[in-house]
């Protein structure tokens, strides 16, 4: 038994070890190290090694269990900003509804747009951010917002903001330190807009796509189909990941030189928990990881197959209250709608 106990000791001081180890290389920024923010989504995988250990410790060493506490403790953040746990709160006055929405250029169905706007009246979304629209078959949507603003400006395929509240100010952004030309340079775009309580910057992004496919997930048949098409998904999400990286430090900048408060939403192609995360919640809130509620996983492919990674987000800046967030399970897209709602006051205790 003695010898078993030693056995074990080292496993888990292994297991603690990678632990930091992926948690900490999920810090280095992308742009360094192509692949890198990849070790993000092992973070799962760990839980229920951690759950196990601590359980055997407790009941022999209770002392040794320290290692699994702070396992468990590093994975605890970026899981809360991916896994809801809340209740939604009560439907306060005057709140405002914010989505946001990769909507497939409406290809999903041949109604798309059109169930998209009725799905965004019957949820009462004040501002719609979309990436990958296609304006040429918006009308039945766009005919809900008298406002709007597109990025490129002049192209049929681009990312929208669309709004019942007056659009101030909007501009286009440019992703200046991509070399290619195309949408992943100029996915992105920002629209002053001027709400009953506060005038508030949208930020609308859609960072790199990984490039992997529904059929690249297809289920294998063997033990060297499983690796093939393991190596395969794992090789398209590292040779996209340094485009994200020098997407990540433009979005940065963006935030930092707003002149209001911010609403930072889009698709970023990767779960909180990597080093654009950790960096943005310098200067954002995430309201998923405590009041995030409702269906997991926002890209449907994946929560398909068990997979409930969101990749998904809207960040504000503190000095919005936030009522809650949570992910509405529709199949209009290959995305789910992430729905954030505001209030001008901060939830009262009581409340919560």
């Amino acid at each position: 038994m003695k010898k078993r106990l030693i056995l074990l000791h080292w496993l888990n001081l292994a297991l603690t070890g990678a632990t930091l180890a992926i948690a900490l290389g999920s810090l280095v920024p992308s742009e360094l190290l192509p692949g890198i923010s990849i070790l993000a989504l092992l973070l799962p995988l760990l839980i229920a090694p951690h759950a196990i250990a601590l359980l055997f410790w407790l009941r022999f060493k209770p002392r040794k269990a320290i290692n699994n506490v702070i396992g468990l403790a590093i994975l605890a953040f970026p899981l809360m900003a991916q896994w809801p746990y809340a209740r939604a709160q009560a439907i306060a006055e005057e709140e405002i509804n914010v989505a946001t929405y990769n909507v497939r250029a409406f290809y999903q169905t041949t109604a798309a747009a059109k169930d998209i706007g009725k799905w965004s009246q019957d949820q009462s979304i004040d501002i719609l951010c979309m990436q990958e629209i296609r304006r040429s078959a918006a009308g039945p949507l766009a005919m809900y917002y008298p406002f709007r603003a597109y990025a490129p400006a002049r192209k049929n395929y681009s990312v929208a903001i669309y709004s019942k509240y007056p659009i101030i100010n909007s501009s286009p952004l440019l992703y200046s330190s991509l070399t290619q030309q195309g949408y992943s340079r100029t996915s992105a775009q920002y629209a002053d807009i001027a709400l009953p309580f506060d005038t508030v910057r949208v930020i609308n992004v859609h960072l790199s796509s990984t490039g992997v496919q529904d059929q690249d997930m297809e289920v294998v048949h063997s033990r060297d189909e499983l690796l093939e098409a393991g190596q395969f998904v794992l090789s398209k999400l590292a040779s996209t990941d340094k485009n994200r990286g020098l997407q990540a430090k433009h979005i940065i900048d963006w935030v930092n030189e707003s002149p209001h408060p911010v609403i930072l939403s889009g698709d970023f192609n990767g779960v909180p928990g990597g080093n654009l995360y950790w960096r943005l919640l310098r200067h954002l809130d995430d309201p998923y990881i405590f009041n995030g509620y409702g269906t997991m996983g926002s890209f449907e492919p994946l929560a398909r197959r068990g997979l409930f990674f969101k990749i998904d987000w809207t960040l504000h800046s503190p000095e919005l209250h936030s009522r809650g967030q949570f992910i509405d399970n529709i199949s209009l897209s290959d995305h789910r709608p992430l729905i954030t709602r505001f209030s001008p006051e901060a939830p009262s205790l009581l409340e919560e």
